[in-house]
C-alpha cells in the first residue's frame, strides 16, 4: 500500500521543462513510484508553470502532496552561489554564526545579485583548509531573493502540494550521484550538468565539493548558433540539434582529432565558447590543489546528451566521460512508472535527488 508519509515528489523547474520524481521509502530503501516531463512551451512565468506542473500531476497520478522543488543556481538576478574562502574559522562554528559572517563576507564583496536585505542565505562547511598560510574553511553558500522562493511555495500550493523544502538543482543531483557511490574516496570527479541556460561545474573530492562554477554558456547558446548559421527557425534549429552530428572526427596523420561542426564552431571552440571555458576550470583546479588528478567526467542535463559530444570533449581533455545512468542502481517499484526516465537518466537526475532529499537522514543511518 502506498504510504504518503514516507513518499516525496522531487520537482525540477528548468528553462524549458518540469521533471518530477515520485519516491517510496520502503523497507529496502526509495523505489521510484511515478517519473514524467513536460515542456514548458510558453514561458516560466507563475501561470504556466503552475498549469504545466498541474497537468503532469493529474497525467501521471502523482499521489504525494509532499514536495521538494528547485532554485536556480545563478541567473536571472534571483540566486547566487559560490565556494569562498572564510579565514581563521574552524569546522566546528555553529551554523547560526557560520551564516551570519557569509552573509556578512558575501555582503562586503558584493556577491548578491540582488539587495542583501532581499537574501535568504544558506551554507555548508566543505573542508578546513590553509590559503596563503592563513587557516581557515571553506564554505559553500547559496542566497535566493526572498520574494522568488515565496513565489515558488505559493506555485506549489496553488496546485495542492506541501513544499517541505528547496535545494539548487545542481546540489541535488550532486547529492544523489553521492547516494549512488559515484565519488570514489581518492578521486576527483567531475560532474558537468549542461542545460538550457547554463552549465555547471562541480569537481567532488572525498564527497565534497572542492571546485564548483557556473559559465552562461549551455543548450540555448547552441541552437541560437544553429538558428544563425543556418538561418533557420528555433524550432528547426532545436530538431537540428538534437538529431545530428554537430562533432566530428577527423585524422591528422596517425592521431585523431575531434572538433565541434561548422554550425556551432564558434560557440563551442572560440575563447568564450564551452570548451575553453570548461578547460580553464579544469586548468584553475589543477593549479590550485596540489596533486589533483581527475579521474573521470559525469555528463547531466538536457544538452549533454548532443550526440558525440561526450566523444568531443573526452578526446580534447583525454578524460574518461560517462552519462549517468541509474535505473539499474535505483529501483522502481512493481507498479510503478519510470518508462519517461527511460533514455533521459541524465535530465531526470536533479528531481530524483531532490525527492531523496526527505530521507538523506535515513540513507545515512
Amino acid at each position: 500500500m502506498f504510504d504518503l508519509k514516507r513518499s516525496s515528489l522531487g520537482i525540477d523547474i528548468g528553462a524549458g521543462y518540469i521533471k518530477a520524481v515520485e519516491l517510496e521509502y520502503g523497507s529496502k530503501g526509495p523505489v521510484i513510484v511515478a517519473a514524467g516531463i513536460s515542456n514548458l512551451l510558453k514561458d516560466n512565468s507563475f501561470e504556466t508553470v503552475s498549469e504545466a506542473l498541474a497537468d503532469l500531476m493529474e497525467q501521471k497520478g502523482f499521489r504525494s502532496k509532499r514536495a521538494v522543488a528547485t532554485v536556480p543556481a545563478a541567473g536571472e538576478g534571483v540566486a547566487t552561489s559560490r565556494r569562498i574562502f572564510m579565514e581563521n574559522l574552524t569546522p566546528d562554528i555553529r551554523k547560526s554564526d557560520l551564516k551570519e559572517r557569509v552573509e556578512w563576507e558575501a555582503m562586503t564583496r558584493d556577491y548578491f545579485p540582488f539587495p542583501a536585505e532581499e537574501a535568504i542565505v544558506d551554507c555548508h562547511v566543505l573542508e578546513e583548509a590553509t590559503q596563503e598560510s592563513v587557516p581557515g574553511i571553506w564554505v559553500f553558500f547559496v542566497a535566493v531573493r526572498r520574494d522568488f522562493v515565496k513565489e515558488r511555495v505559493d506555485m506549489l500550493k496553488s496546485v495542492g502540494l506541501i513544499p517541505v523544502a528547496m535545494e539548487i538543482d545542481f546540489t541535488a543531483s550532486l547529492n544523489f550521484l553521492d547516494y549512488l557511490g559515484l565519488f570514489p574516496d581518492d578521486e576527483d570527479v567531475v560532474v558537468i550538468d549542461i542545460g538550457a541556460e547554463k552549465t555547471s561545474i562541480g569537481i567532488i573530492y572525498r564527497h565534497q565539493l572542492a571546485f564548483y562554477r557556473d559559465i552562461s554558456v549551455a543548450g540555448n547558446n547552441i541552437t541560437s548558433q544553429i538558428e544563425r548559421r543556418l538561418r533557420i527557425g528555433r524550432q528547426e534549429a532545436e530538431e537540428y540539434k538534437t538529431t545530428e552530428d554537430l562533432f566530428e572526427k577527423i585524422s591528422d596523420g596517425s592521431d585523431e582529432i575531434w572538433r565541434a561542426a561548422s554550425p556551432i564552431e564558434s560557440v563551442i571552440e572560440e575563447r568564450q565558447g564551452l570548451y575553453p571555458q570548461i578547460l580553464e576550470c579544469f586548468r584553475y583546479y589543477e593549479g590550485d590543489v596540489a596533486n589533483a588528478k581527475l579521474s573521470k567526467i559525469l555528463f547531466l542535463g538536457g544538452t549533454s546528451q548532443l550526440r558525440s559530444l561526450d566523444n568531443f570533449i573526452s578526446h580534447r581533455l583525454s578524460i574518461p566521460v560517462e552519462s549517468v545512468h541509474f535505473l539499474d542502481h535505483v529501483t522502481v517499484a512493481k507498479d510503478g512508472d519510470a518508462n519517461e526516465i527511460e533514455g533521459m537518466e541524465p535530465i531526470f537526475a536533479a528531481a530524483t535527488g531532490l525527492a531523496l532529499k526527505p530521507f538523506r537522514r535515513k540513507l545515512r543511518a
